[in-house]
């Protein structure tokens, strides 16, 4: 008598289907991880950038003995609040070498947006556009660009850069 075996190749459905099942899960955690991730780090570079443009102002402070622009108490509360686009005119002098030669901001890690497009603010100076806001891209939506507040403190003489 001859016996046969039947030895089966490969897999049944239902094991690819539980692989592919288990793939799918650990892809999901993956992808909301690495989102989660870079909205960090979008927004720790955002922070970084307003400790960089506090210390940019402060330092044309000390070593000019003035802010770049001059600073109105206009409503009595003690501020001079420059909002959105309005930093323009802020951030204007400091891009350019102040009495020591040295400039205060390095434009080329800088954002700005210029007739719908993001550029750095070396990219917009290259190109000849001297009023430049300086933004960043929200973090929760980065197709929408937003512009930092810059307050002047008029009592304590300091200032202050915000989102």
């Amino acid at each position: 008598m001859k016996h046969t075996t039947n030895k089966k190749r490969g897999f049944t459905i239902l094991e690819l289907l539980i692989v592919i099942s288990i793939m799918a899960v650990i892809a999901t955690l993956a992808t909301g991880a690495a989102l989660k991730a870079v909205k960090q780090s979008r927004n720790r570079r955002i922070d970084a950038t307003i400790v960089a443009l506090e210390a940019a102002l402060s330092n044309y402070r000390a070593q000019e003995n003035q802010w770049p622009i001059e600073v109105k108490d206009t409503d009595g509360d003690g501020y001079d609040k420059r909002i959105g686009t309005e930093n323009a005119t802020v951030f204007k002098k400091l891009l350019k070498p102040g009495s020591g030669g040295t400039k205060y901001l390095d434009g080329s890690a800088l954002l700005t947006r210029v007739k719908g497009k993001r550029l750095t603010v070396k990219q917009a100076l290259d190109k000849g556009i001297s009023d430049i806001a300086i933004g960043y891209p929200d973090p929760n939506d980065p197709n929408t660009f937003k512009y930092y507040t810059v307050t002047f403190n008029l009592v304590t003489d300091s200032v202050n850069v915000s989102r």
